[in-house]
């Protein structure tokens, strides 16, 4: 999902290719989804598929308390909050 550098990477640069890297970096975090938001509705989708429920369903179980919330249901939560705030709105 874009551009991700290592800190220790930078140090390494130039000025010039620091500039380079850090500016795009910039580009990308202010650019608008594109077709980011189609790989996050992907990932969503898998753990619906991999869970057999819907992702309201999971949310109305852990309202419940019915669903156990793992490091796997954690992760699709995190999906679901970024598919939400890439939402077109």
């Amino acid at each position: 999902m874009g551009l991700s550098i290592r800190l220790a990477d930078l140090y390494e640069m130039t000025a010039e290719e620091r500039d380079e890297v850090l500016g795009r970096l910039v580009r990308e975090a202010v650019a608008p989804a594109n077709g980011q938001l189609s790989e996050v509705d992907a990932r969503v989708r898998t753990f619906e598929q991999q869970y057999e429920m819907s992702s309201a369903e999971l949310l109305e179980r852990l309202r419940q308390g019915t669903q156990v919330e793992t490091a796997e249901i954690a992760q699709w939560l995190f999906w679901l909050e970024v598919q939400k705030r890439c939402a077109p709105r």
